[in-house]
């Protein structure tokens, strides 16, 4: 049979774990939260800087996962085409991407592993160990992009005469224009002193 002053030991034994935890948990809450502004601090100087299989082209991308600078060789131009160099530049960027992911996860790690679960906050609570997703692995080997088939129009049409296609045929010239038509003579009228070397005809000089 427990007296009051059995059940007063052990509730204040309870409340002295109890007060035990939370002090424990507090000092983790404060360790964790400076781990994290040191995480976030280093997260924003992430970035990652990746050079294709020939050399020609290298791209860093930045903490956000944007392209902060590109480098391309200048005889990249004359060892590849624009449509193989366009493809390289994006999968260079996608691997920039992964790889500044990566890095950030790796440093949120630490972190996000030390949290308590919920059965140590609450007694007799479950687990959610469990239903915490895992940090994912973005380096992980993923099926390359098919590079584009080339296209004639990308081609060097210098380098591809023979398959150009034919000039257009010349273009005829124009019908000559149709003569001008003739201008029409204009009727010249007799002067007046021709009328007057003849006298008028009258009755007066009829049978002279």
């Amino acid at each position: 049979m427990t007296t009051a002053g059995d059940d007063s030991a052990r509730l204040e034994a309870r409340n002295a774990a109890m007060k035990d935890q939370v002090d424990t948990l507090l000092e983790q809450f404060e360790r964790q939260t400076a781990q994290l502004r040191d995480a976030q601090e280093a997260a924003s100087q992430t970035s990652a800087t990746v050079v294709s299989q020939d050399g020609l082209v290298r791209a860093t991308i930045d903490a956000t996962g944007t392209l902060a600078k590109l480098e391309i060789q200048p005889n990249a131009f004359e060892r590849t085409n624009p449509a193989q160099l366009a493809n390289t530049v994006l999968t260079l960027v996608r691997q920039g991407s992964l790889q500044v992911k990566q890095q950030v996860a790796e440093l949120m790690a630490p972190i996000t592993e030390g949290l308590p679960d919920l059965s140590d906050l609450i007694e007799g609570a479950p687990s959610l160990q469990g239903l915490m997703p895992a940090i994912p692995d973005f380096l992980a080997e993923e099926e390359e992009p098919k590079a584009p088939a080339k296209s004639e129009d990308f081609e060097d049409p210098l380098l591809r005469k023979d398959d150009a296609p034919p000039p257009p045929p010349p273009v005829p010239p124009a019908p000559p224009a149709p003569p001008a038509p003739k201008p029409i003579p204009k009727r010249v009228r007799q002067n007046q002193d021709d009328d007057e070397e003849e006298p008028p005809s009258s009755w007066l000089t009829r049978g002279v």
